[in-house]
C-alpha cells in the first residue's frame, strides 16, 4: 500500500505449505506490506523477538518443536514483549467446527480457512491492523487515518462498479446459474460496505469526530434491510436466523436507523463465527415505555424454548463483548458494535438466570410523535381462523405461533410431515373438531421435507379439504417450486421472517384464497357469472401495466383456484418468464403497455417456450381481425376482448389447459336488496366482474375515482403537445379502466376519443363529450361510495336534517375529540392538496357515520379534485359548528350518536 513506511506494518506467516507463502507473498508484498515467512519453530521465535508484530498469520497444522498444543504455544507468543499486541490468525485446509472453536479459545483474532480469495486477505488484513490500532500497537493508531483512506479508496470503486453491473445484468436474461453468481457478487458487495462502514466508524471513533444522526424510521424496514444483508451469509454457514420482534414493539421510532442496524449485523456476524452452526436468534422487547421513549431490550441467543438442550454456544460472544469495551478486543465488528451502543446510551449486560447464552444490551429510543405504526389489525371475519406451524426447530415454532395467536388465529403445530398431515386430517374426520385453514410449512426438516407434505395433500385430499399452504424456507423461491411438483403453494416467507413481513404474506394469501367454506366465499356464490372452473393450482401470470386491470383479472382467477402472479410491463413478463418457462401454465398479456408491449414480449418468449407448452391470450380492446392477426403473428394461442368477460376467460383457459368446466344457477332467491340504477355507472354488473367481491369492487371504484384526473389531465397535456399517438394511448388505458368497472358511458367516450386522435380527425367534440362524461362519472362515483356507507352505517335523515348544523352549545360536549382532530387533520392535507384527503373523508365517514355525511360538500369536491372550495365548504363546516384547535386539547364527552 503506497504511504505506508518500510518494516511497517509487519506480518508474519508460519506455514509449511510453499503454496500458501506463495499466495500471501503475492498479495500482501505487492500492497506494500512488510512479509516474513517462516517454515520452522527456531525461526519463527527468532523472528517475533526481533521486531513488534502487528499480525501473526499461523497454521493450525504448524509444528512447534516442543509438541505442545495450540493454545499452550501461544501463550508463550503472547509472552513475548513484541507479541503483547499482536493479531493473531488461525488458517487451516479444511474446516472443522472444534477446531475453530481451539483457535478462538486460544486467543486468535480470526480462523480463515483454504482458498482464500485474494480480495478478502486483503481486506482482512486492513480490518486487523486497524483493530491493532485500538489496542495501542507501536505506532499503528497514527497510521490508522492513512490506512483507512486507503481501504476505503479501495472498496469505493470496488463496490461501486460492481454493484452498477450488477445491476446491469438483473436487468438482463439470466440462467439460474449467472442469477447465482450475480447474487454471489452482490452479497459480496453488501459484505465490503459493511466492512468499510465499520473502517470509517472506528476511525471517527479513534479521533473523536464521530456524530449521530437522530432521524425517524421503521423497525420493521431496518428488519428487512437486516435480513437481506444476513440472508446470504446465513445460508452460507448453514445457519437457521430468526427473528422474534413481537407485533407490539414500537415500529416507528427516532435514532440512527444506519448504525443501529450494523450494530445488529457484526453481532450477528460474530454469533455466526462462535456459534459453530447453531441456530441464532434475535429478539427484540418492548421495556419501559413512554408518550416520547421506549426502552428495547436486544439479544442474540441461541433458544427461546426449555425444550432445547441447554448450550454455551454463545457464551464466547459475550465475554469477548467485554473484552472489546476493555480495550482487549478480539474483533473490529465487536469493538465498533461495543463503542456504538455506548455512543447510543445503552449498556451491555448479562443474561438472567432463565435465558441462555449469548449477547443482550439496552437502547432507549425516541418513538416518534407522528404515529406512523402500521396497523396489524385483522378483520373481524378472518379471526379465530386455524393455523398449523409445521417445524422441527422449537424456537422457530414458539417465535411464529406467538405472532400468529397475538393476530387472533388459533394456532397448533407439528415437528414431522407425518404428524403434520395426521393433524389436518384429524381436522376433518372429527366432527366435533374444525380444519386446519392455513399451514406454515418449513421446507427443510430432518427426513421427510416440506413437498412431501404438499404431495400428500395433493393425491390423499380433496381440493376442497387442503388447507392454505405458506412456506418458510432459507431457499430461494426458484429451488422450491422446483422441488414442489405439482403441490400447491399460495405464498413464500423467507427466512429470517420479521412479524410485521408474516402478517402481510398471511393477509395477502387469506384475502386471495380465502378457506373455501369461508362466509365470504359463500356470500359471493350470489353473483356467480354461471361459469366456474377448478384452475387445480395452476399458475397464471398477468402481465398489465393498468392496477385495477390486474385485480379485476386477479379476482376472477383466484376465485377459480388459480395462482396467480403480476407483472407490469411486457419486459417485467420476459424477465420472470425466459429464465423457467416451467413455472407458468399460461400467461394472459396486455398489449399496450409502455417499455415494452405485448407483441414485443410475446416474440420473444416464444424464444424459449413454444404455443403447445405455454398459452399465451392477449387482454385486449383491439377485436378487429387485424388485430387478432397480428396476436396469432407474434405468437399468441388466442385473445380475451376487454371489457373483461369471466366467462369467456374462464372457458378460453378451460379449452387450452385441459379443465372441465361447470355450469352453476345465476339466480340468487335470497337477494332482498335491490342495486340501484344509475346513468354513467353500472354498479350490479360491475360486482360481477370481480366475481362478487363487493369490497373490492368498491374499492376499485375509489381507486378509479383518484386516478381519473391525473389520467384525464396527461391525455389533455399530450394533445396540447401534439403527441396525439401517446394521448390515444392513455385514453384507450382510461376506456379499458372505465369498461372493466362498468363505468359504461365514460369507456365509450374515451374510446370515440381514441379513434378520433388514432384517425387524425377532428377530435374536439370527442374531447369535449370525454371531458364532460368524466365530470359527471366521477360525480356519480362519489355519490354511489357516500350512499353505500350511509345504507350500512348511516342513520336516516331528512334532507334538512342533514344540512342543518350542530348546535354549537352541544358541539364540544357532543362531539367526540378525535372527530374534532381528523376535522383539523383533513383540513391540513386539504391544504397541501394532499390525496390522502379523500381516503380521510372515506373513512370518517364509517368512523363518525351518524357525523359525516354533514361533510359532503366537502367530499363532493374532493372527489373532483378541486382543493380551494374544498377548503371553502370545510372552513363553512367548521365555522357553522363553532370548532376550534383548542377544543382538540379538551376532554369531554364521547359523542353517541
Amino acid at each position: 500500500m503506497k504511504g505506508l513506511v518500510k518494516n511497517e506494518p509487519i506480518i508474519v506467516l508460519a506455514d509449511e505449505d510453499l503454496s500458501h507463502v506463495d499466495f500471501h507473498q503475492q498479495i500482501l508484498s505487492e500492497n506494500g506490506y512488510w512479509l516474513r515467512s517462516v517454515a520452522t519453530p527456531q525461526k519463527l521465535t527468532t523472528i517475533l523477538e526481533q521486531h513488534p508484530v502487528n499480525i501473526l498469520v499461523i497454521s493450525m497444522d504448524f509444528a512447534f518443536e516442543s509438541g505442545e498444543s495450540i493454545d499452550v504455544e501461544i501463550k508463550k507468543i503472547r509472552a513475548l514483549s513484541t507479541c503483547k499486541n499482536t493479531r493473531i490468525i488461525m488458517t487451516a485446509n479444511t474446516y472443522c467446527g472444534d477446531q475453530k472453536q481451539l483457535a478462538f479459545r486460544s486467543g486468535a483474532s480470526d480462523y480463515m480457512v483454504y482458498p482464500i480469495a485474494a480480495d478478502e486477505l486483503y481486506l482482512k488484513m486492513g480490518t486487523h491492523l486497524v483493530a491493532g490500532a485500538h489496542r495501542g500497537v507501536t505506532s499503528a493508531l497514527s497510521r490508522s487515518a492513512n490506512l483507512l483512506t486507503e481501504v476505503n479508496m479501495t472498496l469505493s470503486p470496488l463496490i461501486a462498479t460492481s454493484v452498477s453491473c450488477a445491476q446491469m445484468l438483473n436487468q438482463t436474461s439470466l440462467s439460474n446459474k449467472q442469477s447465482v453468481y450475480v447474487d454471489s457478487v452482490n452479497n459480496a458487495m453488501k459484505r465490503a460496505s459493511v466492512i468499510g462502514d465499520n473502517l470509517r466508524d472506528f476511525e471517527e471513533m479513534s479521533t473523536n469526530t464521530i456524530s449521530l444522526d437522530n432521524t425517524p424510521f421503521d423497525l420493521g424496514q431496518l428488519l428487512e434491510s437486516l435480513r437481506d444483508y444476513l440472508v446470504g451469509e446465513a445460508e452460507n454457514r448453514c445457519v437457521e436466523l430468526l427473528f422474534n420482534v413481537p407485533l407490539d414493539v414500537p415500529r416507528s421510532l427516532v435514532g440512527d436507523p444506519d448504525r443501529l442496524r450494523r450494530i445488529l449485523l457484526n453481532l450477528i456476524s460474530e454469533a455466526f463465527i462462535v456459534g459453530g452452526g447453531c441456530p441464532i436468534i434475535l429478539s427484540i422487547q418492548a421495556g419501559k415505555l413512554s408518550d416520547s421513549s421506549v426502552v428495547l431490550e436486544f439479544s442474540v441467543h441461541r433458544k427461546i424454548t426449555d425444550d432445547e438442550q441447554d448450550s454455551d454456544d454463545l457464551d464466547e460472544l459475550a465475554e469477548r463483548a467485554a473484552m472489546a469495551m476493555s480495550e482487549l478486543d478480539e474483533s473490529l465488528n465487536l469493538v465498533v458494535a461495543c463503542c456504538l451502543v455506548e455512543l447510543m446510551g445503552g449498556a451491555f449486560h448479562e443474561e438472567s438466570i432463565d435465558k441462555d447464552s449469548g449477547i443482550y444490551f439496552n437502547l432507549e429510543l425516541q418513538v416518534a410523535k407522528v404515529n406512523a405504526d402500521k396497523s396489524f389489525a385483522v378483520p373481524v371475519d378472518l379471526r379465530g381462523l386455524r393455523v398449523l406451524v409445521v417445524d422441527d426447530n422449537p424456537s422457530s415454532i414458539a417465535v411464529h405461533s406467538a405472532i400468529i395467536s397475538s393476530l387472533g388465529f388459533y394456532c397448533e403445530s407439528a415437528s414431522d410431515v407425518d404428524s403434520a398431515f395426521h393433524a389436518i386430517e384429524e381436522g376433518h374426520l372429527d366432527l366435533e373438531g374444525e380444519p386446519f385453514d392455513l399451514v406454515l410449512l418449513d421446507w427443510s426438516m430432518p427426513g421427510k421435507k416440506g413437498f412431501h407434505l404438499l404431495e400428500k395433500l395433493q393425491t390423499d385430499m380433496t381440493p376442497e379439504q387442503r388447507p392454505l399452504v405458506i412456506v418458510i424456507s432459507a431457499f430461494d423461491r426458484a429451488v422450491i417450486e422446483k422441488e414442489r411438483s405439482k403441490g400447491q403453494v399460495d405464498g413464500y416467507l423467507h427466512k429470517p421472517i420479521s412479524a410485521s413481513v408474516m402478517f402481510d404474506t398471511m393477509m395477502e394469501v387469506l384475502g386471495k384464497n380465502l378457506p373455501k367454506t369461508h362466509q365470504r366465499i359463500i356470500a359471493a356464490q350470489v353473483h356467480s357469472n354461471g361459469i366456474t372452473i377448478n384452475g387445480s393450482g395452476k399458475r397464471i401470470l398477468v402481465v398489465d401495466d393498468m392496477p385495477i386491470n390486474q385485480q379485476i383479472v386477479q379476482e376472477v382467477l383466484i376465485s377459480n383456484d388459480f395462482q396467480v402472479e403480476l407483472a407490469d410491463s411486457g419486459r417485467s413478463a420476459v424477465v420472470k418468464v425466459c429464465p423457467a418457462p416451467e413455472l407458468y401454465d399460461a400467461v394472459l398479456m396486455d398489449l399496450e403497455m409502455p417499455e415494452m408491449n405485448g407483441l414485443e414480449a410475446t416474440r420473444i418468449i416464444r424464444e424459449t417456450a413454444d404455443r403447445e407448452s405455454l398459452p399465451i391470450f392477449a387482454l385486449t380492446a383491439h377485436t378487429m381481425e387485424r388485430d387478432r392477426q397480428r396476436c396469432a403473428d407474434a405468437g399468441m394461442n388466442d385473445h380475451v376482448a376487454k371489457p373483461l368477460d369471466a366467462d369467456i376467460l374462464l372457458k378460453k383457459l378451460a379449452s387450452h389447459l385441459g379443465l372441465a368446466v361447470n355450469a352453476t344457477d345465476i339466480r340468487d332467491v335470497n337477494k332482498s336488496v335491490e342495486v340501484e340504477e344509475y346513468e354513467y355507472v353500472d354498479v350490479d354488473d360491475g360486482i360481477k366482474r370481480v366475481m362478487g367481491n363487493e369490497k373490492l369492487y368498491f374499492k376499485l371504484l375509489s381507486d378509479f375515482a383518484h386516478q381519473a384526473r391525473a389520467q384525464e389531465s396527461q391525455v389533455c397535456v399530450l394533445i396540447e403537445s401534439g403527441k396525439l399517438t401517446e394521448a390515444a394511448e392513455s385514453a384507450h388505458n382510461i376506456a379499458g379502466s372505465a369498461g372493466n368497472l362498468s363505468v359504461v358511458a365514460l369507456r365509450k367516450s374515451a374510446k370515440q376519443l381514441q379513434n378520433a386522435l388514432m384517425t387524425l380527425e377532428d377530435y374536439q367534440l370527442s374531447l369535449s363529450q370525454f371531458r364532460r362524461d368524466m365530470d359527471n362519472a366521477i360525480k356519480e362515483i362519489g355519490d354511489i361510495l357516500l350512499k353505500r356507507h350511509n345504507v350500512t352505517s348511516l342513520h336516516k335523515t331528512t334532507e334538512n336534517d342533514a344540512s342543518t348544523a350542530l348546535p354549537k352549545s352541544h358541539s364540544v360536549n357532543q362531539m367526540d375529540k378525535a372527530f374534532i382532530d381528523r376535522i383539523f387533520v383533513l383540513e391540513s392535507q386539504i391544504m397541501a392538496q394532499d390525496m390522502m384527503a379523500i381516503d380521510n373523508y372515506y373513512q370518517m365517514l364509517v368512523d363518525f357515520c351518524d357525523l359525516a355525511i354533514k361533510l359532503k360538500p366537502v367530499g363532493d369536491k374532493l372527489i373532483e379534485l378541486d382543493y380551494p372550495q374544498a377548503l371553502t365548504a370545510l372552513k363553512q363546516f367548521i365555522s357553522d359548528n363553532g370548532f376550534s384547535k383548542e377544543q382538540t386539547e379538551q376532554g369531554g364527552q364521547s359523542y353517541v350518536g
